[in-house]
């Protein structure tokens, strides 16, 4: 029995470990729960995708947020609103030099959407 819970111990360390944080453009997001309706507030932003009210940007492969190193990291994808679906690259830029923090410029965009990591 012991092997059992020092096998599910050892899982929940490693899940926790590997856990990407919640990226938000407003720090107000951080206050709703991870799956809450966050409305007109802002974007968040997870390894795979973007999303705010009404609009939906997807991208592969997964980016893994690492700020111990500096990364610029480029993904192909699309983005979508209700009625219209446009293919995009994003370069996602982040790492030592600011921790926390990812920049991700879309093709068409004059200035990045920065993203801020929720504490905890």
């Amino acid at each position: 029995m012991s092997f059992r819970l020092t096998l599910c111990a050892l899982a929940l360390t490693a899940t926790a470990a590997g856990a990407q944080p919640m990226l938000v453009t407003n720090p107000e997001i951080c206050a709703l729960a991870p799956d809450a309706y966050f409305g007109e507030l802002g974007m968040k932003l997870t390894a795979g995708s973007m999303e705010e009210i009404e609009y939906f940007c997807e991208f592969d492969p997964p980016v893994v947020f690492d700020w111990t190193g500096d990364h610029t990291l480029a993904r192909v994808g699309y983005c979508s609103e209700p009625g219209f679906i446009s293919p995009e690259v994003f370069a996602f830029q982040f790492g030592a030099f600011e921790p926390g923090v990812v920049y991700v410029y879309f093709q068409d965009a004059d200035e990045p959407t920065v993203f801020t990591a929720c504490p905890g």
